[in-house]
């Protein structure tokens, strides 16, 4: 199990990866920190982090005037926006960022192309190095997210990646960011709390239940607010 010592080992690292890094020991306190990193008439990318729709700054921000909280349809092309907001899969002690998508637009935005990324990262994502990080994200988010999205992938029934061929598949890219894209400004909220979509499962079964229930109730809000999104339109 991670250990709280473990939050500020990643906090180090992340910084000797030339990340700019600010911890803060509660969710609430990351708010005023990103709507200051956030300017009044900048373009969101946010690629539905649950992390972000559970702090409540998709309404804060849509609310402030924002603009770019459409969903890419099929067909779309792609779009550059002023700022990323979201989360990241997976995080390891030495400050690796690990990241499985399905149309791209998540993980080719926090590598190249908008003026700022802003990355939040509960204490929940951290694990213990590159191969735990695809055990998680294999095991635990990938099939829980597509089982909450209703799709028929087999990880939605199973509760395991099986590298299907569904033309539902939402693990098509993955990413390992070593170190600070060099030309990007990348700025990561380290939350001592957990946040979003991610667990060990050998951590106690309350814990685990607890970051299961708020992210089902915040995915049905969350696609409540969406035009149908790509895997579900004919």
């Amino acid at each position: 199990m991670i250990a709280k010592d473990d939050v500020r080992t990643v906090e180090k690292a992340l910084k000797a990866n030339n990340f700019t890094v600010r911890y803060v020991d509660k969710a609430a306190d990351a708010v005023p920190l990103i709507l200051d990193l956030i300017p009044t008439d900048a373009s969101l990318e946010m690629a539905g982090s649950m992390s972000v729709v559970q702090m409540g700054l998709q309404d804060t921000l849509r609310k402030r005037g924002n603009p770019g909280f459409e969903f890419p349809k099929p067909g779309d092309p792609p779009t550059r926006k002023d700022v990323l907001l979201v989360s990241t899969n997976a995080v390891t002690l030495d400050g690796k960022l690990v990241n499985l998508d399905g149309m791209g637009n998540r993980v080719a935005s926090m590598v190249y192309g908008v003026k700022k990324v802003i990355l939040l990262v509960g204490r929940n994502k951290i694990v213990r190095d590159l191969d735990e990080a695809m055990e998680r994200i294999k095991k635990v988010i990938a099939p829980y997210h597509a089982k909450n999205l209703g799709l028929k992938t087999p990880c939605a029934f199973t509760g395991e990646c099986s590298d299907c061929d569904s033309p539902q598949r939402i693990c098509n890219v993955t990413t390992i960011l070593w170190k600070k894209p060099p030309l990007m400004a990348f700025t990561i909220l380290l939350v001592d709390e957990d946040l979003g979509l991610g667990w060990d499962p050998d951590w106690p079964q309350e814990r685990i239940e607890k970051i299961q229930e708020t992210y089902r109730t915040e995915i049905r809000k969350f696609l409540a607010t969406l035009p149908p999104p790509p895997y579900e339109q004919k």
